[in-house]
């Protein structure tokens, strides 16, 4: 939750920030001249439109070299500023000048001539040249006895630099301030500068008129080198800020702007070389990755693997082949074997036949001899898997 401010305190901020707002603090207003009253020394009236109204004020009116007949309805401008009243909670115009009928002749010229530079693209943002991050160059357009001066190069001496700065001293204000600072640009625009800075202090609107001039402001658009216009607080603003390639406050931040890039200037060294590291080692590891896959690349396509496979492919065929040949051996021994254990059983199974065949005769009489049968007689022969018949041919 944000921290309530007291009553005194809000009157301040309010006021503090109508004081320092570029609009309030110098304002022309149009409007109809109503309540107008004469209070003491000062004289009070507010501007109308429709429905709104503005209170405003002249105060020591008396004092005052105004010439105008206040009345009732009439259509006039005001030039002034805002001002806040702590005690009556009311904002207020503090009137300087008041005219009838709108807008002066010298206001109409100003508006005129900002507008035919705008509509030429004297403002526009592409024609804006760049002013370089490192300048070593600079010219100066300034009063050699103003504060400016000052207030420039003791920013810029504030930080180790190359800087070279040439001046070019000039009245700021006056009747030979326009003369004189056409003549800056023309001899600075010579000697190939990096950025030429044109700057002074704050001011009224009067004694910043000078930079409102044409042929200043020709020549800033058509000069080569970058201009830098730091020539009012933040309430001024001027045709040459417009119109320059960079518009700053005041010469202390101007020389901020110029000296800006030399005070990172170490850190981005640093910075640079810090990444130079990164990318270097970046790319080493990327090539040490590449080699590996090279190496297991050329470990795969190395005929002496090849060759080393082929033996290892012949070692195990031969050994599968010995394997099987041994194989084979023993299969067949163990037939040759079997066999031999069936024929050792059938000629033990025959011998044991052969000695239980019996001959007998026909009358059933067994026969032990050749000589017990006689050619022609009929036998009968019992095999121990059955009998046969038979007849003696020989004997």
């Amino acid at each position: 939750m944000l921290k309530a401010l007291s009553v005194k305190q809000f009157n301040e901020y309010f006021k503090t920030s109508i004081k320092h707002d570029p609009i309030l603090t110098r304002v022309y207003i149009n409007g109809s001249l109503a309540n107008i009253r004469f209070n003491g020394a000062h004289l009070y009236f507010s501007l109308k439109e429709g429905n709104d109204i503005i209170d405003c004020v002249i105060y020591y009116y008396v004092d005052k070299d105004i010439d105008f007949d206040f009345k009732e309805g009439m259509d006039v401008l005001v030039r002034g500023n805002f001002s806040y009243n702590n005690f009556s909670s009311r904002v207020v115009i503090i009137t300087n000048e008041i005219k009838k009928n709108g807008v002066s002749e010298e206001y109409l010229k100003f508006i005129k001539m900002k507008e035919d530079f705008k509509n030429r693209g004297y403002f526009d943002l592409e024609n804006k040249k760049e002013i370089p991050k490192l300048p070593k160059n600079v010219g100066l357009i300034t009063s050699k006895d103003g504060a400016a001066i000052v207030d420039f190069i003791s920013v810029i001496n504030q930080k180790p630099n190359d800087i070279k700065i040439k001046l070019f001293p000039v009245k700021v204000q006056g009747d030979d301030a326009i003369e004189l600072i056409l003549q800056g640009l023309d001899e600075l625009e010579k000697l190939d500068l990096d950025v030429i800075v044109i700057t002074r202090g704050g001011g009224s609107n009067e004694d910043l008129s000078v930079f409102n001039d044409k042929e200043i402001i020709e020549r800033v658009f058509k000069a080569k080198t970058p201009i830098i216009s730091a020539i009012g607080h933040k309430i001024d603003t001027t045709l040459l800020d417009l119109v320059a390639d960079l518009s700053l406050q005041t010469p202390t931040e101007a020389g901020s702007y110029i000296i800006a890039n030399y005070t990172n200037l170490e850190s981005e060294i640093k910075k640079n070389i810090s990444l130079m590291k990164d990318i270097i080692l970046s790319q080493i590891r990327l090539n040490e990755y590449k080699l590996a896959i090279l190496k297991q690349k050329l470990k795969a396509t190395n005929p002496k693997n090849s060759v080393e496979q082929k033996n290892k492919d012949v070692k195990s065929l031969k050994l599968a082949m010995d394997k099987a040949i041994k194989n084979n051996l023993a299969f067949n021994k163990s037939k040759i074997n079997l066999l031999e254990t069936r024929l050792k059983a059938a000629k033990t199974l025959i011998e044991a036949r052969k000695e239980n065949i019996v001959i007998k005769s026909v009358d059933d009489a067994q026969i032990f001899s050749k000589y017990s049968v006689k050619v022609g007689e009929e036998i009968e022969i019992n095999f121990s898997d059955g009998r046969i018949k038979a007849v003696v041919t020989d004997g």
